[in-house]
């Protein structure tokens, strides 16, 4: 049972962060470029891959959320 809320937190906290990371990125493109948010997200020309910027962002942002949901729910299932 420790183990598997150990694997949680870990998941929970990489998702918070890299999510979190993808949306600075995209709020600090918006600031200094923002003609590129229209732009595609890779260069790869097939779904999921041809997204625009912002809306990546969009999701970073919502992934991020529901990360550190997940992590606040996972260190107060441990405190009681």
């Amino acid at each position: 049972m420790v183990r598997r809320r150990v694997l949680m937190r870990a998941i929970a906290l990489t998702v918070f962060l890299f999510g979190l990371l993808v949306w600075v990125y995209v709020v600090v493109v918006q600031v200094t470029h923002p003609e590129w948010l229209s732009a595609p997200f890779s260069h790869v020309d097939y779904f999921p891959f041809n997204w625009r910027l912002d809306e990546v962002g969009m999701v970073a942002f919502a992934i991020a959320a529901i990360g550190f949901l997940s992590w606040q729910i996972e260190l107060n299932l441990t405190v009681e």
